[in-house]
Order: C-alpha cells, then structure tokens, then sequence
C-alpha cells in the first residue's frame, strides 16, 4: 500500500500555489462564458492571479501591504463576474498564507 506525505507550507511560495489553482480554475470558468463583461471581468482576474503567483515564484519581494492590495485588486475583479458565476474572495486567505 502506498502512502502519501502532506506537507503544510506557508509563506510566499505556498500563496504562489494557491494564487496558481485559483487562476487556473478561473480561467476555465471564463471559457465556459459567452463573451460578455462576466467572462472579461474572470479573465482579468485569472491573468492577475497567475502574474502575481509568478512574480512569488521568481522571488520578487512584496511587502505585506503591496501584496494585500493585489489580492484584493483580483478579488475586486471577480466581483465584476455574475453572481451566479464569480468565486468567492480569496485575498483573506491568500495574505494568512504570505504573512504564514
């Protein structure tokens, strides 16, 4: 029998991660969508989530506050998607894991 190891991180690295799933899930929601500002408004915060999860990953330094701003600006963004399509705000979660 196989076993699987977890390993919890947290900081920068492990909010890369989840800035990562997020955009990956929101860009294939957005796909979905008939052209519309909905679809514009996913696209727009998938393309945020991944710049920002690659700038975590080449080690680019943000500050506490500089970070909380752009998780908030891609929150901000799927506010504009349709309420029966946009994912709940994240940029709580994803400051607990940077501040981590």
């Amino acid at each position: 029998m196989a076993t699987a190891t977890l390993t919890t991180t947290t900081g920068p690295l492990a909010a890369a991660a989840a800035l990562t799933g997020y955009g990956l899930v929101v860009g294939a929601r957005a796909d979905l969508l008939r052209f519309g500002c909905e679809k514009e408004a996913m696209r727009a915060a998938a393309t945020k989530a991944h710049s920002l999860a690659q700038a975590l990953e080449r080690g680019e330094h943000f500050t506490t506050e500089r970070f909380e701003l752009l998780a908030r600006q891609i929150d901000d963004e799927m506010a504009w998607a349709g309420k029966d399509t946009r994912l709940p705000a994240r940029a709580d979660e994803w400051l607990a894991l940077f501040a981590g």
